[in-house]
């Protein structure tokens, strides 16, 4: 089954904030989520203690690492937030909290 990738306004700015580099490395690994959610068992973990299945995937770019957390609605893919490794534990807090679906950008 094919998914659709979808953002959410709060991943479209964490996007922003990014270099160009970092930016084209986390749409490249996004993407290839519609194909198959979870490619690797090490990079995608299942968050607990969310009231709806989210996950989260690890992307490293050079001596960098990132966060990218996501939910999935039927065949639906929702980026909830791109975040680095030393900030994951702030949208974690938030994500306990968040309707889902939720909004996304047209």
């Amino acid at each position: 089954m094919k998914f659709t990738i979808e953002y959410t306004k709060r991943s479209i700015r964490d996007l922003k904030s990014l270099s160009t580099d970092v930016k084209k490395k986390i749409i490249q690994e996004t993407i290839e989520l519609e194909d198959a959610p979870f490619p690797y068992k090490k990079k995608v973990k299942k968050i607990q203690g969310i009231k709806f299945p989210c996950y989260r995937l690890r992307i490293d770019y050079g001596s960098e690492s990132f966060r990218v957390f996501f939910g999935i609605d039927k065949n639906i893919i929702f980026i909830l937030g791109v975040v680095s490794k030393k900030n994951a534990e702030k949208i974690l807090k938030n994500l306990k909290n968040i309707e889902f679906p939720p909004e996304i950008i047209n």
